[in-house]
């Protein structure tokens, strides 16, 4: 499921749909893509909508060479059970359904192999937050199926800190609850109906890694998390993934991806960081706790800490950006101070 428009990683997904959003040098998607791929799952469908000519140039650049791909593109938003039921043609099995724009990197396999184990209809897999208000919040029986089930709850609705991680398990049976036309999602629509039906929906907790990034920080985090899970160790001080020459004297404290082509001048302090392909980078630069994207120039004695720089953006001479997403294109002059905002370039309409 790729349809999203992630309304929240404004203005990040004015130019890039969030499940190519970058993290750990691939796009979000990939990471759960790759853990079908090491299940034995080769035969993907993508739904799709918002930027669907984007996203699908960067799922193809980034796909394991065997998998087989068709994109489901909507014309209008179909929810997320509706996009799957839009594709029932091409589903004659059990299947597994995945959320393409949360980072999402366990063991498919294994949830797999305990749906069929317990000859469930429906597995979903479940993860624990420490606040749920953002997501559908699950209360689980003794023996692993849902009890009930609350889609984004208010504040004195909060029952539990269990909540759906956006992976099922699926028998093709269950296609029949959804309705031909009209949205139709998951969590709100489908699963409640279940319940009512007596249908019995069974639950796997995810050991991995599992996060929404969902927010500008949570980019962050989400890159620092995957570094730390794939990189090598770097000087003895973390992990770290670097595919660019670290002049001499330079600061680099991990966990660090650093793409190909960075040039990096004198004097420079990255730390906590993510610096994508041909940055370039200037003399006495601090980078702490951030995302740079491919193309972006900073020069000299600028500072960035706590944000998100997008592709093919200069900031001038001793600039200050702090907890702010500048976005494509930007041109930021000498000696401009940043907090707490998010710049464009230009006002985006919204696209169907």
């Amino acid at each position: 499921m790729a349809g999203g428009k992630g309304t929240r990683l404004r203005p990040i997904t004015y130019s890039i749909p969030k499940p190519l959003v970058p993290v750990a040098g691939k796009p979000v998607i990939s990471y759960i893509l790759d853990a079908f791929y090491r299940s034995g799952i080769n035969d993907i469908i993508i739904t799709t909508g918002y930027k669907f000519e984007s996203l699908i140039k960067g799922v193809l650049e980034n796909k394991n060479g065997d998998q087989n791909i068709l994109f489901s593109v909507e014309k209008e938003a179909a929810g997320t059970a509706g996009g799957v039921k839009l594709a029932e043609n091409f589903l004659d099995d059990t299947f597994v359904v995945g959320s393409g724009d949360i980072l999402i990197d366990f063991d498919v396999g294994d949830m797999i192999r305990e749906h069929q184990h317990k000859k469930n209809k429906i597995t979903i897999a479940i993860t624990k937050v420490d606040d749920p208000s953002q997501f559908g919040i699950a209360e689980i029986d003794e023996d692993g199926y849902i009890k009930r089930f609350l889609e984004k709850p208010g504040k004195n609705e909060t029952f539990s800190d269990t909540i759906n991680a956006g992976v099922y398990v699926m028998d093709r049976s269950l296609l029949r609850y959804i309705p031909q036309t009209g949205q139709y999602d998951f969590a709100k629509d489908l699963f409640p109906k279940l319940l009512s039906q007596g249908v019995k929906i069974g639950t796997y907790l995810i050991d991995g890694v599992w996060l929404d990034a969902g927010r500008p920080k949570d980019v962050i985090k989400a890159n620092q998390i995957m570094v730390e899970k794939y990189g090598e160790s770097f000087n003895g001080s973390g992990k770290a993934i670097v595919r660019s020459k670290v002049p001499d004297g330079a600061s680099v404290k991990p966990p660090i991806y650093i793409g190909e082509g960075v040039h990096m001048g004198k004097n420079i302090t990255i730390s906590g960081s993510a610096v994508y392909d041909n940055v370039s980078i200037g003399d006495d630069v601090h980078i702490e706790n951030s995302v740079i994207m491919a193309s972006s120039k900073i020069m000299r004695g600028t500072k960035v800490v706590n944000s998100v720089i997008m592709q093919n953006t200069t900031i001038g001479e001793d600039c200050e950006i702090h907890e702010s997403v500048l976005s494509q294109k930007l041109n930021l002059q000498n000696g401009s101070k940043v907090y707490q905002v998010a710049l464009s370039s230009e006002i985006v309409q919204d696209e169907n």
